[in-house]
């Protein structure tokens, strides 16, 4: 779960594949909605999970303290630009975390993990837990 094995192979808005991050979320609820806007109301119903994630300030650097970003940034598909920012980050291991925003609600954060930074065993990571999105979000109460 916290190998950066999704990341690596698929690649996000933040890094292109063969770079090995993980992505969490500022809180669980925006971890759902950072879910919610990629999957249809099948996947809905599959049992996810979740973990905490806790670091100290120290090991966190925030995007505009590392790389400005253009307005567009945001757009979908993620531009290669937004990409290579990310890569650059991992690559240089600039920090263990950043701070970055999420595109579908800017005023929130999202922090990804570089797993191959020599800091990364000071990331405490909780034992995963079962977690299933409410039944209503997909129109059955």
């Amino acid at each position: 779960m916290f190998d950066g094995e999704g990341a690596y192979r698929f690649g996000g808005r933040w890094n292109s594949r063969g770079v090995r991050i993980f992505y969490t979320a500022g809180s669980l609820s925006l971890a759902a909605l950072e879910m919610l806007v990629h999957l249809n109301n099948e996947e809905i119903l599959l049992a996810y999970s979740y973990a905490t994630a806790e670091f100290d300030e120290g090991l966190v650097l925030s995007i505009e303290d590392f790389r400005p970003l253009p307005e567009n940034w945001s757009d979908s598909p993620p531009l290669l630009q937004i990409q290579r920012i990310g890569d650059e980050w991992a690559k240089e291991q600039a920090s263990v975390v950043l701070k970055v925003p999420t595109s579908i609600l800017p005023v929130e954060f999202n922090y990804l993990i570089n797993v191959e930074h020599p800091e990364f065993s000071k990331v405490k990571l909780g034992k995963p837990q079962t977690f299933t999105f409410d039944e209503r979000l997909y129109g059955k109460e």
